[in-house]
């Protein structure tokens, strides 16, 4: 499917500046880690577990319980088999499988800008939670990079199925009535945020 291919020219890419970039920003994903309390953790949108993976290669995941998450049935197969020692389960975003502040720490990393309603995640995903790493798109800087490197121009570098597009300002007004930024990094061409889950969840989605 279309997704899968996309994802996997995404992260097995032979492009060095593809390579550098990629490497770079799970760097950042994982120097996250030193700010978050040891506890079960799951990923949102998972897709084939290659970050996940990185975590796992890196002693970041050992000692605690963490879960895969996303909604195509056959990505979670390849990120099974990548990442054996995690468990995979098909739900979305809308509906994650835990109980009120379950679990330590939710990762949702390029999947917001996928979501007809991302707010409605960002609330579920606190619900469940005391932290998020999140992760969108920086733009325009996204689209233009794309463009300058010859993808995507009939959209104008933008990414098939992105439907949602944040810069730094945009992004921080977007997610702080759930909860308090602890960090925010740019992972060029990737905003990434570390942030404490509200208590109270009483935000009304519209």
């Amino acid at each position: 499917m279309p997704a899968l291919r996309s994802n996997h020219q995404k992260y097995l890419t032979r492009n060095p500046v593809q390579i550098f970039l990629i490497r770079r920003f799970f760097k950042t994903i994982r120097g996250l880690f030193q700010y978050l309390p040891a506890g079960p953790l799951c990923e949102v949108g998972c897709g084939e577990g290659f970050v996940l993976r990185d975590l796992s290669d890196h002693g970041c995941l050992r000692g605690i319980s963490v879960v895969g998450l996303d909604i195509d049935a056959e990505a979670l197969q390849l990120a099974s088999s990548r990442v054996p020692a995690v468990t995979f389960q098909k739900t979305s975003a809308y509906q994650l499988p835990f109980h009120d502040k379950q679990l330590k720490c939710v990762m949702m990393l390029e999947v917001l800008e996928h979501l007809e309603y991302p707010e409605k995640a960002l609330r579920e995903a606190t619900r469940i939670s005391d932290y998020l790493i999140l992760s969108v798109p920086w733009e325009p800087f996204f689209r233009v990079a794309n463009f300058l490197r010859g993808k995507n121009w009939r959209r104008l570098g933008n990414d098939e199925g992105h439907i949602n597009f944040w810069g730094k300002n945009a992004f921080k007004q977007f997610v702080r009535p759930w909860g308090e930024i602890l960090v925010l990094k740019i992972s060029f061409p990737w905003i990434v945020v570390l942030m404490r889950s509200r208590q109270n969840h009483s935000t009304e989605i519209h």
